[in-house]
């Protein structure tokens, strides 16, 4: 006992002297001796919000802390779970699919699930203020349904439906097990009703998307090469799990399992941090009536034609309104922070990061210090995207989509779903909103939760 008792002392002691080492970061306030900050729920991490510190971070460190393993099971090798060895040639890979020239290809079905937004939208026109993230979570789920998998109807509405459900609460699981300390032991999670239900939703999940890939395959079999391209009146594509499928039969890419992983990711990535960007966008449209009308005044000038689709060459000359997606995306990053696992010494302005550290990259602390961007720093103004002379000099001040080579694969899917969307609702609606009244909370994304309601009234 004497002999224990003398190796916990030791121990205490040494984690202590570690955490103290001059040539690391100072520890977060409130850490203790051999716990760190893991009673706050933050554990012994360290917070970089230096911009170029965390791009080397991100660089040199690209693998993720371990509660990102968390969604392992579910994600498996998908981009956001994956370790350096499988994320870096599965990222490789699935590039292609999503370059400029795909992502005008999209375009046609965009415009099309913007419309039936709009459609569905017409219900709340002069009524009380409503939460519009339903509506949103609904498009963006038929766009990324339609555009990856490439779905009919029915099979559309059970990604819309159930698949969607089940993904919401398997998140909501993983953010659970993140408060509750002693649920990131796997030897106390085993045995907790969350892990129960957890296989469940996985086992229904995968299910679904079984099916899908087994009767895309069986498809594709059917037809050859030069029918391989959806027609769609006035627009072809291909969806993304069709190049995944063609590469895993001429280069033995992905496995049927891998490609399930990837398209998992590529659903609950994109359904949730579109769905809540599209939300804080129209709320803060909504609360600034000035710029509502130029970004409408722009759209008017740039479509001669108030029904006409937008088209690649419209998402270029709309200035302003990337100006609008950009300073939403800078004010309420849907991921406000990332997580990298320091596995070698990385070398920073000031200290040096030692093997076994866990790094926080705080990205919205990036957007919003004003050392960068100037004391209007919390002030909503697009304005300051048209100016260079107004934005920083520094080229990892802005991050939204993540930083280094570990970026989000789908940054440019999201500003064209979202350009397109926006240029359809701003056509049709007058929006009204206070973004001074919203509240927000983190659980996968940063989430408005009181507050972000709006209203809609008919242009005339």
């Amino acid at each position: 006992m004497f002999a224990v008792l003398v190796c916990f002392v030791i121990l205490i002691i040494w984690s202590w002297m570690r955490m103290r080492r001059p040539s690391m970061p100072p520890v977060f306030p409130g850490a203790l001796p051999l716990i760190g900050n893991s009673h706050q729920l933050i554990g012994d991490r360290i917070l970089v919000t230096d911009p170029d510190d965390c791009l080397v971070v991100s660089n040199a460190s690209l693998n993720k802390p371990y509660v990102y393993k968390f969604a392992e099971k579910f994600l498996g090798s998908g981009l956001i779970t994956s370790d350096e060895p499988i994320w870096k040639p599965h990222r490789k890979l699935l590039n292609p699919t999503f370059n400029q020239q795909i992502m005008n290809t999209f375009l046609h079905e965009m415009n099309v699930q913007a419309r039936s937004l709009v459609s569905k939208l017409s219900v709340e026109v002069d009524k009380e203020p409503f939460d519009p993230r339903s509506y949103f979570v609904d498009f963006t789920l038929s766009t990324v349904s339609r555009t990856s998998l490439g779905l009919n109807a029915e099979d559309q509405t059970i990604i819309s439906n159930e698949y969607a459900d089940m993904v919401e609460e398997i998140f909501g699981i993983y953010c659970k097990r993140f408060q509750k300390v002693w649920l990131h032991l796997n030897s106390f999670y085993n045995f907790s009703p969350m892990k129960w239900r957890e296989e469940q939703l996985i086992k229904s999940l995968r299910k679904i998307l079984d099916n899908v890939i087994r009767k895309r395959r069986v498809e594709l079999k059917q037809i050859k090469h030069s029918e391989e391209i959806y027609d769609l009146s006035s627009g072809k594509f291909t969806p993304a799990l069709d190049h995944m499928l063609n590469m895993a039969d001429e280069q033995n890419a992905f496995t049927d399992q891998e490609i399930r992983e990837h398209i998992d990711t590529l659903i609950a990535a994109a359904y949730d941090t579109s769905s809540t960007t599209l939300t804080y966008a129209m709320i803060l449209l909504g609360s600034n009536p000035h710029v509502q009308e130029k970004v409408l005044k722009e759209i008017e000038e740039v479509l001669q034609d108030k029904n006409a689709d937008i088209t690649k060459d419209n998402l270029q000359n709309l200035v302003y309104l990337d100006a609008v997606v950009k300073e939403t995306l800078r004010l309420y990053s849907a991921i406000p922070f990332i997580g990298r696992k320091v596995e070698f010494p990385v070398k920073l302005k000031k200290y040096t990061l030692e093997p076994g550290t866990t790094c926080i990259l705080l990205l919205q602390s990036i957007h919003l210090d004003p050392k960068l961007w100037g004391p209007d720093v919390n002030e909503f103004k697009p304005e300051r995207w048209l100016d260079p002379d107004t934005l920083p000099k520094n080229p990892n001040a802005y991050v939204p989509f993540g930083i280094g080579r570990r970026y989000c694969i789908g940054r440019l899917y999201t500003t064209y779903v979202m350009k397109t969307a926006l240029a359809h609702m701003l056509r049709r609606f007058v929006i009204s909103g206070d973004i001074t009244k919203v509240v927000t909370q983190y659980d996968v994304v940063l989430k408005p939760v009181i507050g972000h309601h709006i209203s809609l009234k008919l242009r005339t």
